[in-house]
Formats: C-alpha cells, structure tokens, sequence
C-alpha cells in the first residue's frame, strides 16, 4: 500500500483527521472519550504541541494545531497506538482501529485559524449529532465559550485574537462567526487545499512544492513525484542553453551526432517533466518517439557511467529546482 506524503517541518500548521477502520466506531462510551482526551493532552505536552482546537466523533477525529518541532507523525503514532491499544484490551479485541496512517493538511499561517477551526466545532452539528457545537460535550467549542476550563495545551488565544481590540470583544466575535454558521452551513475550507495536501496562497504553495522537488523519489509514496514542482520543457532547454553558453537552437538538430547539449535536454526533461515521447520528440526536430526513446536509454547509461555528465546534470537540476 502507498504511503501518504508526510511534510514535516518547524512551526507547521495542520488540519489533521484520523478515521476507524472501515468507519467503526473509536468509542464506546463517555470512558473511551475520556481516555482519549487524557491522551491527546499528555501528546501535546510532550511533544509541544499548541493544539487550536479538537473533535472527538464517533469513528473518528479532528485536530487543527500547530507543532514548534517537526514531529507530528511522532505525536501522532503514541495518540492513536496508544489509544488502540488500551481501547483493545478494554474491549477484548485485537487489529487495527485506526485506518491506516492519519491524514494531515498543512496550513500556511493561522490566516485560515477561524475558519478551520470552525469547521472542527461544527463537525457534530452536520452530522446532527447536535443542534449546536457547545450542547457537544467532545470537542474545544466548549472551552472557547468559558476559557476558565480550557486545558493548556489548548491555544484558543491565537485563534480568536486575530479580531477584536481585547480577548472579551474577540471572544464575542468568534462566537457570532460560529453559530452562523449553525443556520447556514459554510463551504469547507479544507475544499481549497490542493491536492488535498496544501492550504495557502500560490506562492506559498510554490515554495512547498520546490522543496519537495528537493527530495529524493520515493515509489511508495507516489504523491511526492505528482505534488513536486516540476520545470517545464522550455525551462529545461533555456536552463541547458545558459550551462553551457549556447543558443538554444543548437540542441534541436536531429541527425547531429555528439550533440552533448541535446543530450542533456532530453534527458533532464525526461526526469523532470511529464512531457510524452511524442511531445518530446516534436521539440527535438519532429523526430519519432522511438528515436527519442533510444536515445532517452543512452543518455540515462551515461548518467550511470560517467561522473562528469552526472555533475553537470545535477548541476544544472539544482538550478532548475531552486527558487530564484
């Protein structure tokens, strides 16, 4: 089974869901739910997390936090082992009750704050499992509303600071945004992460997706390569054209042998792009894509066997990957 892209990283913010297997229940009873709080907030602590709020379902559960140090999927492996496994004795059942790993959503800044996090407390409202967030007993709105009981690890400050002079005026407000959206249901902001792994502005996004083009490949996790920022043909061609100070007319001739500059091209738009053969093939003198397949295969054999043209290319990759 492929596994999910994990991007872990200091001060990263994350909307983070984690379901029963084949949608079973996670609790049976008020004592479940307990031990579960009781867990996440030991997570928190020990891991440093600042958690922004929490939902507990019945087959499964919420969390929008940020963590200081990059170990969500650390924090994350003690609540839900730990939690299954007392969940399992207690229950006298063994397997999983999780399916699979969690998922998480990164987040820019805490500019999606209120809108993630209203989405969490409204979580039992749309599964009309409550006519409003605070009559929930199993999720952080109840805290926002009397902050005297809020747990430490829980930091509705930054949530609701973000409007208002003072904590009473923001706290008000927070409320209002909330309950409207009890009588008309809002569009769900994790609807605009791309790929369902990013939430934040383009540019932001840029950045993420060049940093992930940094990494080595992974066949088992294929949403690395899909999410990676990937050069175009152009960019290749222009980016081969200034290494080795030529125009980039010289690499289309198609019957020039030891054309050392088309070699490259070809070869760093087949590792970097999703250009076709055919595509390929029609930059390059609108030869067959088989005769750019043969020479894709003699090109990759010199990347293995000769380490000035692996330097060059790596060169000339790193170039290409790094945001100017």
């Amino acid at each position: 089974m492929a596994r999910p892209l994990r991007i872990e990283i200091e001060n990263g913010i994350y909307h983070v869901t984690s379901r029963g297997w084949e949608k079973r229940v996670i609790v049976h009873g008020d004592r479940d739910r307990t031990d579960w709080l009781r867990m996440l907030g030991d997570v928190a602590v020990r891991y440093g997390w600042r958690v922004f709020s929490w939902m507990l379902m019945s087959n499964h559960f919420h969390l929008f936090l940020r963590t200081p140090d990059p170990n969500l999927s650390a924090g994350m492996h003690d609540l839900n082992s730990g939690y299954a496994s007392l969940f399992n004795r207690r229950h006298r059942r063994v397997g999983a009750l999780f399916q699979g790993r969690f998922k998480g959503i990164l987040v820019e800044d805490e500019s999606h704050a209120w809108e993630l996090s209203r989405y969490v407390h409204l979580n039992p409202v749309r599964a009309k499992m409550a006519a409003h967030p605070r009559d929930y007993a199993w999720g952080s709105y109840r805290d926002y509303c009397d902050v005297r009981k809020a747990p430490e690890w829980l930091d509705w400050q930054t949530v609701i600071s973000e409007y208002g002079r003072s904590l009473v005026t923001a706290r008000r407000a927070y409320r209002r945004f909330v309950e409207a959206g009890v009588e008309q249901e809002p569009d769900s902001p994790l609807a605009a992460a791309v790929a369902g792994t990013f939430l934040g502005s383009p540019d932001w996004i840029l950045k993420i997706r060049q940093e992930l083009a940094d990494k080595p490949p992974d066949a088992n996790v294929p949403l690395l390569r899909e999410l990676s920022w990937r050069p175009s043909a152009d960019e290749v061609i222009e980016a081969v054209a200034r290494h080795y100070r030529v125009e980039t007319t010289e690499m289309t001739p198609a019957r020039r042998h030891g054309n050392h500059t088309r070699q490259m091209a070809i070869y760093l738009i087949r590792q970097l792009t999703t250009d076709s053969l055919g595509a390929v093939a029609s930059r390059f003198g609108g030869v067959s894509a088989a005769a750019i397949c043969k020479t894709a295969k003699r090109v990759n054999q010199r990347y293995d066997e000769e380490p000035r043209f692996q330097r060059e290319a790596n060169k000339i990759r790193k170039q290409l990957t790094t945001k100017s």
